[in-house]
């Protein structure tokens, strides 16, 4: 097939993320995410990625750039995006606080970027297209999916928050004061999410589509902080046209016709070899749908544990917030502190952290070895911890009888989080 469509992609995919590691250096995320903070929050097995000492994480973003600028250009293509793969990835690893499902988006696209061979002249084999749309459409489906909750369709929370937050936008403000337009919006969103990839896929029905994804994001950067998510996903949505849209619209606009190269050899028929990359494709594809439904395997609501939420496209699905005092004890001396994590965490960590229960563990942990530097090798970590999902009142989190110090990062949570007391949402 035609290239067109996927070099138009990692050009545009390239230039993005140019963007996006510019956006680093210039709100001074760099220092505040990574030199700032003086606790982290790592995965679980990914301990061991910590920030670079000095200058080393603005060289490391610098490295970014750079593998981005190569991707978009093409220039040692492999190796550019190599580098962007592996300082992306590593950058993103450091702490979840800072977790967002387009991060994880744009990791595995740089995993298939750099699989795939983008930079050749001459035809290209067409499951490399369907891998890039089905990476690009399962964000869209299984955010659909994920909606399919009473808080969502019945109750409409979080829209109802989140609308009530952005009644002073010039025009729309006034839309978003009325009593239907929660309900309204929280339907078309799921509804959107569910049709738009089988409305790309339809000829017919495609622009159509394509109008609604330009609005769709358009909306939502105007509602939410979302970063570089609305641009990646306009971009991925333009895969779904036929693979020579590139060069028919640069036929337009030059008033000539602007043909594909010539292959530097015709194209060879599929040997035993060249099956490897199909069926690591659908390997691929196939372990992208099993991972959004493993928080089946977890009892308890998934919205309030949080055990499967993340790299699972629960993309804009609920509102928490919550606060958390933790209480060490020493048994031997019977001493008691209440500690505050504001004095160790910086004010979006502490947001962050009230809310999930993996991140309250990992800072109890980091309690027990701040009093073990200071004398008091013995001490228990218990907290305080209270959050409200969708507008309810606010419930414990955690069993503020456990002691979290003795608690393992791989340990079962269902011994300490308290169970989801379920009542109907504002």
């Amino acid at each position: 097939m035609d290239p067109a469509s996927l070099v138009a992609y990692r050009v545009t995919f390239g230039l993005l993320m140019v963007i996006a590691v510019g956006r680093f250096f210039a709100y001074g995320w760099i220092h505040d995410h990574y030199l700032a903070p003086g606790v982290r929050f790592p995965f679980a097995g990914f301990e061991w990625i910590r920030p670079w000492p000095g200058v080393g994480m603005y060289l490391h973003f610098g490295l970014m750039g750079l593998g981005a600028l190569g991707i978009a250009f093409g220039v040692a293509y492999r190796v550019s995006a190599l580098t962007f793969l592996l300082t992306f990835t590593y950058a993103h690893l450091i702490d979840k606080t800072y977790y967002l499902n387009h991060y994880y988006f744009i990791s595995l696209v740089g995993l298939l970027l750099v699989l795939l061979p983008l930079h050749r002249p001459g035809a290209a084999r067409a499951w490399w297209l369907w891998l890039l749309r089905a990476q690009v459409g399962l964000v869209y489906v299984f955010g659909g999916v994920a909606k399919l909750k009473s808080d969502w369709l019945v109750h409409a929370q979080p829209m109802k928050i989140w609308l009530a937050a952005s009644t002073d936008l010039p025009v729309l403000g006034r839309l978003f004061e009325q009593p239907w337009a929660p309900h309204a919006f929280s339907i078309a969103g799921a509804v959107f999410d569910l049709c738009v990839v089988p409305a790309l896929l339809w000829r017919r029905t495609r622009w159509l589509a394509y109008v609604a994804v330009v609005g769709f994001h358009v909306l939502t950067r105007l509602l939410f902080p979302i970063g570089m998510f609305p641009w990646l996903m306009m971009a991925g949505a333009l895969l779904f046209f036929p693979p020579d849209w590139p060069r028919r619209l640069a036929s337009r606009i030059l008033r000539r016709p602007v043909r594909a190269p010539e292959p530097r050899s015709p194209p060879a028929p599929l040997s035993k070899r060249a099956w490897v990359g199909p069926t690591l494709a659908a390997a691929f594809i196939g372990v992208q749908l099993a991972m959004p439904f493993r928080h089946l395997l977890y009892p308890g609501d998934v919205m309030w544990t949080e055990e499967g939420f993340r790299f699972s496209w629960n993309v804009m699905l609920m509102e928490k917030d919550g606060l958390a005092e933790f209480r060490v004890t020493e048994p031997g001396t019977g001493k008691r502190w209440v500690v505050s994590p504001r004095e160790h965490l910086t004010p979006f960590q502490v947001r962050m952290m009230a809310t999930q229960p993996d991140m309250l563990l990992t800072f109890a942990h980091h309690l027990a070895r701040h009093f073990a530097e200071r004398g008091h090798p013995d001490v228990e970590v218990r907290v305080d911890a209270f959050a409200s999902l969708n507008g309810r009142p606010r419930q414990r989190l955690v069993d503020p009888n456990v002691n979290l110090a003795a608690v393992g990062p791989w340990d079962d949570l269902h011994g300490w989080v308290l169970p989801f007391r379920a009542v109907d949402p504002p």
